[in-house]
């Protein structure tokens, strides 16, 4: 009778380290799985969510800006009326609720030969009521502030970094400063409006997408504006927090934020692993939301502890149960025994002695043939499958990091011109391109559509934008770069692939826009009135089609605060579910209503939003690029 409990515990055991194993196996890859999924979908929920507040922080200095703006030339025409100069104040402060202050600082001696001439008007910490005073004096001298001295050094408006006003409204804020200048061009003042750094820091603190998660927004020289903990604010930078950290990539994330990047990094705060997405802001600010995985991982956690103590349940219950059959067993065999410790060890090719009888002990040698070899084939199809889904996750994310890399991020910011551009394939890889190259006062700049998607088109658009990026900076007339394009293109494309281009050349001086479209989509000319309208070109072929080809290049004179926007038929053509398409009057009508100060960058993304509310939930069918230049 010890016998037979002995092989009947015996052989419950290896069965249940072979079931074990086996549940183990694909518990430990679904919670891979899921861990992984959770990971990537915590990594997009972030970066929407940065991105949202982003936006919505741009649209708050987007209003300041445009407040400011409209009310300079009004300045500037009643400057001798004093009671007026206030009044104005008074009026910016009231009708825009994102302003707490605001001032007509004028160049010492020149209102009436006052030596200081500061009319301020600031809204109440706690009455919320408006308040005008006279800011300038000995005790507060303003030409030497920053949100004095450095626009009128600049000539241009500028955001001041974040400081304390202790000559007017009391409170932490950041200005926003327009230099005021007479009809000679000379400086005779500053116009300024205030947003306090208490709204932000209050909206700043709102962004929680987990329980530890937070958000910080640093100034251009690495200093806290707004953080979790008050006390940092003002009083120190991200640098000098991060000397207080074990791990040195808080420097490299500080660096990369005042640098106006754009990522996602990994770091261990307080002993707690974390990510950030960062993001800049027009003014030169940039924002971080800080995330720890502890959050992330919390419900997978919690669903792998409940699973794995109903898989201990459920294995202490197969035991027992499985003993209690096997006990009904006689004649336990060794050469079983030994074939299942053998395979109980690891080795799912041991043999399995040959039976003749036709009873139980057949069957179950039958099942240990059948379960060694089911183990053995589960386990090659699953390395099988794993790896080659490994690796080609892993080729389509690199393919796809080394195309974003090659088109340019960093666009221009200067006083005459603004561009910016976007591309957002359907694909992991696509192939759509844009590209700019400024040669002295000239700028040479291209969008494209290779037919087809993938990596085929991946690989003929990387081709394209080195062939232009080469010829454009030769500085040749367009005809000619497009021609030289197209035969490069058609110099052994056996696939017999190609591009529809619209390539340009835009004097920064003279606003003459020498243009060559081959094939592409109309582009849109947005007039210094707001009015819009598709610019309509000769028929060329597209390139890569026919060597050496006459292309035939045209020109338009352009007014200053004129726009050009340059799009792919993925704009036009993005379907919803219903198969309707945003089409061309959609475009048109977007374009009229445009706000003509909108930057570039702004009119780029809201023009990419505008697709995405149009398609809804439809999944892209087609590559998406856009450019938007703004010649000033």
């Amino acid at each position: 009778m010890s016998l037979k409990k002995n092989f009947a515990s015996r052989l419950s055991l290896y069965v249940l380290v072979l079931t074990a194993g086996l549940m183990l196996a694909v518990a430990a890859l679904s919670a891979l799985s899921a861990s992984r999924t959770v990971k990537h979908e915590a990594d997009v929920q972030a970066e929407k969510v940065l991105d949202n507040a982003i936006l919505e922080i741009e649209r708050v200095i987007t209003e300041v800006e445009r407040a400011v703006d409209n009310l300079d030339w009004i300045v500037e025409q009643n400057l001798s009326d004093e009671e007026f100069l206030y009044t104005v104040t008074q009026e910016l402060v009231k009708t825009n609720p994102n302003v707490i202050g605001s001032a007509v600082a004028f160049e010492p001696g020149y209102y009436k030969g006052r030596p200081y001439f500061c009319p301020y008007s600031y809204e109440g910490d706690v009455s919320h009521e408006i308040h005008s005073i006279q800011m300038g004096n000995e005790k507060y001298d303003y030409p030497t502030l920053d949100w004095y001295q450095i626009p009128k050094l600049l000539g241009r408006p500028y955001w001041s970094e974040p400081y304390y006003d202790d000559g007017g409204a009391g409170q932490r804020m950041s200005t926003y400063s327009m230099p005021l200048k007479d009809a000679e061009g000379n400086l005779i003042g500053i116009l300024t409006a205030d947003i306090s750094l208490e709204w932000l820091s209050e909206k700043v603190s709102s962004i929680k997408p987990y329980k530890n998660a937070y958000t910080l927004l640093l100034g251009r020289n690495g200093s806290y504006i707004a953080h979790e903990d008050p006390d940092k604010v003002l009083n120190e930078t991200i640098f000098t927090s991060a000397l207080e950290m074990a791990d040195t990539t808080a420097l490299y994330i500080g660096r990369e934020m005042i640098a106006g990047h754009r990522g996602m990094v990994q770091f261990r705060n307080d002993d707690a692993k974390s990510f950030m997405v960062f993001g800049p802001l027009s003014n030169g600010w940039s924002m971080g939301l800080v995330c720890t995985y502890g959050d992330i991982y919390r419900d997978v956690n919690l669903v792998t502890l409940i699973l794995s103590m109903l898989l201990l349940l459920g294995l202490v219950g197969l035991f027992f149960g499985t003993r209690s059959l096997i006990r009904k067993q006689t004649m336990p065999i060794v050469e079983f025994t030994n074939s299942a410790m053998t395979i109980a060890k690891g080795n799912f090719n041991a043999r399995i002695p040959e039976v003749t009888s036709r009873d139980e002990l057949l069957r179950l040698r039958d099942s240990l043939a059948f379960m060694q070899q089911s183990i053995n084939d589960y386990i090659l199809e699953l390395k099988t499958t794993t790896a080659a889904n490994e690796r080609y996750e892993s080729e389509l994310y690199i393919a796809r990091e080394i195309q974003m890399s090659m088109l340019p991020q960093n666009f221009p910011s200067r006083r005459d011109f603004d561009l910016y551009a976007m591309v957002q394939p359907a694909k992991e890889v696509g192939g759509d391109l844009y590209d700019f190259i400024e040669v002295g006062d000239r700028v040479f700049f291209l969008v494209g559509d290779v037919s087809g998607k993938g990596v085929p088109a991946a690989l003929f658009m990387s081709i394209t934008r080195a062939a232009f990026r080469f010829i454009g900076s030769l500085g040749l007339p367009m005809d000619e770069v497009v021609h030289r394009v197209n035969n490069s293109l058609c110099d052994g494309n056996k696939n017999e692939m190609f591009v529809t281009i619209f390539a340009g050349c835009l004097d920064l001086k003279t606003g003459v826009l020498d243009y060559c479209n081959a094939g592409h989509n109309p582009i849109v000319v947005v007039r210094p009135d707001g009015s819009a309208s598709f610019l309509r070109a000769k028929p060329n072929l597209a390139a890569g089609l026919f060597m050496d080809f006459k292309y035939e290049a045209e020109r338009l004179q352009l007014e200053r605060g004129s726009r050009l926007i340059l799009y792919t038929d993925g704009v036009t053509e993005a379907e919803r579910s219903d198969k309707v398409q945003f089409g061309e009057k959609a475009l048109l009508d977007w374009a009229n209503a445009l706000n003509p100060d909108v930057s570039a960058n702004a009119s780029t993304l809201d023009l990419y939003a505008a697709v995405r509310r149009f398609v809804k939930d439809a999944e892209q069918n087609d590559d998406i690029t856009i450019m938007s230049i703004v010649l000033k």
